[in-house]
């Protein structure tokens, strides 16, 4: 149970490394430094008094800490006797929870607590920001809220983390069905598809996208081999691409349909940006800095820039790959381009939880 909640995959890696190295006792804390033979000053950054800076005291016991987790644990009705870190982590991620939703919940607030209390510490470390708890608790919010949309694949107008987590929703799930069509936009203005892939997350990666004006006609498509990369990172590269390759053509008022959730909401910034795709993003944002541009269409409304990805992948010896003509275009692409002019809807399934 300890190593699915740490390693959950709904958890980015990152978050799941500081946890191990947190329960592991393994962070650069003065407490900590101190066995090693490192006499550092101490002062802690979460209280107004002269307190000792340790791993129990910055993430549990702390006036920040314990104000944080008691505000998350009334929310949610949830009391843990003892105050030492491992109770108050492992009490969520034991707890018996009544729905789907509330236990997704359970297994990784913690995580996500002890991550931002340690952005905090370390804004007020190196940025002399100071730290305030309801700063903290309305970032573990929005990020708990995004995590969770992104996982059951819908928006929940939730106004506040008590409404997210009391959500009307039992375990009990059931299939819909929904069609989706590719819609292009209005008269005059262009449409860019874009999509990336990786066989391996991390491995072989791809991108590929296409340009359509508002009857459907494809302008320019491309596939870009990536070589070794993550799904991630190759979505973000091959919307650049796209954009880069239709700017250098003259094309302009571009609207951008992405398939990747994620990527949508940083571009829109809603959700923090890695570290590793920081560089993409911020020139993407340099070529459209309107984020109302930026739209998430469904995997089936895609089917063009995905089959472009996936080719993309089998030529290595070419970098990138342009396609002027309709004629020019993969096979699987053309028949896709066909059926998205002709407006022909796919059947999308989507899993819900009852009400």
């Amino acid at each position: 149970m300890v190593f699915d909640s740490i390693w959950h995959p709904q958890i980015p890696l990152k978050i799941s490394f500081f946890m191990l190295r947190l329960l592991l006792e393994r962070l650069p804390l003065p407490d900590r430094l101190c066995k090693l033979g490192l006499h550092l000053p101490s002062k802690c950054f979460c209280c107004d008094s002269a307190s000792e800076e340790s791993i129990e005291h910055l993430f549990s016991k702390g006036h920040i800490a314990s104000t944080v987790w008691n505000y998350f644990g009334a929310s949610c009705g949830l009391t843990f006797p003892g105050s030492s870190l491992h109770s108050r982590i492992v009490g969520w991620w034991l707890h018996s929870y009544d729905s789907e939703i509330q236990r997704f919940i359970g297994r990784i607030l913690p995580s996500i607590v002890c991550w931002q209390i340690w952005k905090a510490r370390n804004k007020a470390l190196f940025e002399d920001v100071h730290m305030r708890s309801p700063a903290i608790c309305l970032a573990i919010s929005l990020e708990i809220h995004t995590i969770v949309e992104i996982y059951f694949k819908q928006v929940f107008k939730a106004h506040s983390f008590y409404h997210l987590y009391d959500w009307p929703y039992s375990s009990h799930t059931y299939v819909t069905y929904k069609l989706v069509r590719w819609e292009p936009k209005e008269t005059g203005r262009f449409t860019l598809n874009t999509n990336g892939c990786s066989k391996g997350n991390p491995g072989l990666g791809g991108g590929g996208g296409v340009l359509r004006d508002s009857l459907g006609i494809p302008l320019i498509g491309f596939s870009a081999y990536l070589g070794e990369t993550t799904c991630l990172s190759a979505e973000a590269r091959a919307l650049l691409i796209g954009i880069q390759t239709c700017i250098h053509r003259g094309f302009e008022n571009l609207y951008i349909q992405s398939d990747s959730l994620v990527l949508i909401g940083i571009l829109q910034k809603r959700i923090h940006c890695p570290w590793k795709i920081r560089r993409e993003i911020r020139q993407i944002w340099q070529f459209v800095e309107d984020p109302d541009r930026f739209s998430h269409c469904y995997r089936e409304a895609n089917t063009v820039a995905d089959a472009l990805s996936n080719v993309s992948v089998s030529h290595p010896e070419h970098q990138l790959k342009l396609y002027d003509s309709f004629h020019m275009f993969p096979t699987m692409a053309r028949g896709a381009i066909r059926l998205d002019r002709l407006g022909m809807p796919s059947i999308q399934k989507i899993k819900r939880i009852k009400g």
